[in-house]
């Protein structure tokens, strides 16, 4: 009984936020702002705010998100939202920072007011409004290698670093940095047609592992082929047998499953008929024999050898 009480509790002090919604601390940033610094940040950052928020408007907000705290875990509410806008401000003016600049640290003390969003569901929060799509420069690919070197894969810190040194007036978040090393950047990316090999082996996974692009690009292709050129292929590969047959009423997933079928069936029959270098060796080998040669004409030539089983082998020691 006791010890069913101590893991409850253990998981209740897990569920719970390491510092609870404290009201000081969040007034306290607006006790003495900037003004200047705060008229530029409400004028060209995307804030709610239209000016700053008097005592009383934060009092409100702060109730609000105090009533609904325990709802909706992990859901975005209109007053999480607005309590956000609220906590990213306090921060910019409190270390007279923009919102692209603040550093993970930052970002981790805002979700502490929070009690089911870490710091990158925060700051990917705050950053899908002002996202949009922009072209990659060679400063930002370059700027992108080094620092996948120095911090493998942690794409949210990364992309926070990238916007520092490159100074970028958009947003890079950290899904897009991942996607573009993943498909454009990594070294162990090649670009070599694909071999009738490598489509079938591709079908025979996905029918194993499902369309698990990541998956399959790691363990099975070994970051060779990205996570979108498989996918690519694998639409293609069906795309090209749907115009080579007919279908009548049937579903999407029996439909699907026959497109499948066809493309392994075309494919294994292709690769059957694809002798394999290693194969085509050893039957050459196979195709001399060393009772062809004349031993009497043999004496002077210590060097000559044979293939014999994938070995090389000096004619003396076989005569």
């Amino acid at each position: 009984m006791l010890y069913n009480l101590f893991i409850i509790l253990i998981i209740i002090l897990i569920m719970q936020k390491k510092t609870p919604l404290n009201r000081q601390i969040v007034l306290e940033w607006f006790e003495q702002p900037h003004l200047e610094f705060a008229e530029t940040l409400l004028k060209n950052d995307q804030f709610t705010f239209s000016k700053l928020p008097t005592q009383e408007e934060i009092l409100q907000i702060l109730c609000s998100v105090e009533k609904a705290y325990n709802s909706k875990r992990g859901a975005w509410t209109p007053c999480q939202d607005k309590f956000l806008n609220l906590t990213v401000l306090g921060t910019c003016l409190k270390h007279l920072m923009k919102p692209i600049e603040l550093s993970s640290q930052q970002w981790e003390q805002i979700s502490r007011l929070f009690r089911f969003h870490n710091w990158k569901a925060c700051r990917n929060r705050w950053l899908e409004e002002c996202h949009k799509k922009a072209n990659w420069t060679p400063q930002e690919d370059k700027v992108l290698t080094q620092l996948q070197q120095f911090k493998p894969n942690k794409w949210c810190e990364i992309a926070i670093d990238l916007m520092r040194i490159c100074k970028t007036p958009y947003i890079r978040q950290g899904k897009q940095c991942r996607d573009r090393w993943v498909n454009k950047l990594d070294p162990n990316i090649v670009n070599i047609p694909w071999t009738k090999e490598e489509e079938l082996q591709l079908f025979r996974e996905i029918e194993l592992r499902g369309k698990k692009w990541a998956e399959i690009s790691l363990k099975v292709f070994q970051l060779r082929r990205t996570e979108n050129t498989i996918k690519n292929r694998y639409y293609n590969l069906l795309k090209q047998a749907e115009t080579k047959m007919k279908f009548g009423r049937i579903t999407k997933e029996q439909k699907n499953k026959a497109l499948v079928d066809s493309v392994i069936k075309q494919l294994e029959t292709s690769a059957n008929y694809q002798p394999k270098l290693e194969e085509t060796e050893e039957q050459e080998a196979k195709n001399y024999k060393l009772d062809q040669f004349n031993p009497t004409y043999l004496e002077d030539y210590e060097d000559i050898v044979v293939l014999v089983n994938k070995k090389l082998i000096k004619l003396n020691d076989q005569v």
